[in-house]
């Protein structure tokens, strides 16, 4: 059975989407993206507002089977906490993607604690 991968991405990597999803769909994975999803001028950072927006993502979050993180934000972050929570399996593919993940994980550490700590790269 084919998967439906989410695809966590810090929008500082958007110029990155059609790799991200080319590397999902090369190893025969369905491809939820929110920055397909959710074009950010009609949603964050239009009339949906960006509460509403992760509120959108954590729901599509729920209906994927494994949740992909791709770089890390502080976004990327909260939906990582909402897979966790939920027992959405997760993936690391960090350093394939996002050159500063580990700056910016140290930066976001204090407030979401060390979520990745117990979690395997992929």
């Amino acid at each position: 059975m084919t998967k439906l991968i989410y695809c966590a991405t810090p929008s500082r990597l958007k110029d990155k989407l059609n790799e991200i999803m080319d590397f999902v769909t090369d190893k025969g994975y369905g491809v939820f993206h929110p920055f397909q999803a959710f074009p950010y001028e009609r949603f964050e950072g239009g009339p949906v507002g960006r509460e509403k927006s992760m509120e959108f993502c954590f729901r599509a979050v729920s209906i994927c089977d494994e949740f992909w993180m791709f770089g890390v934000s502080k976004g990327t972050l909260e939906e990582l906490t909402y897979a966790i929570k939920y027992n959405i399996p997760v993936k690391l593919f960090l350093s394939e993607f996002d050159e500063n993940w580990e700056k910016n994980y140290q930066e976001f550490k204090e407030q979401y604690g060390d979520l990745l700590r117990n979690l395997n790269s992929s």
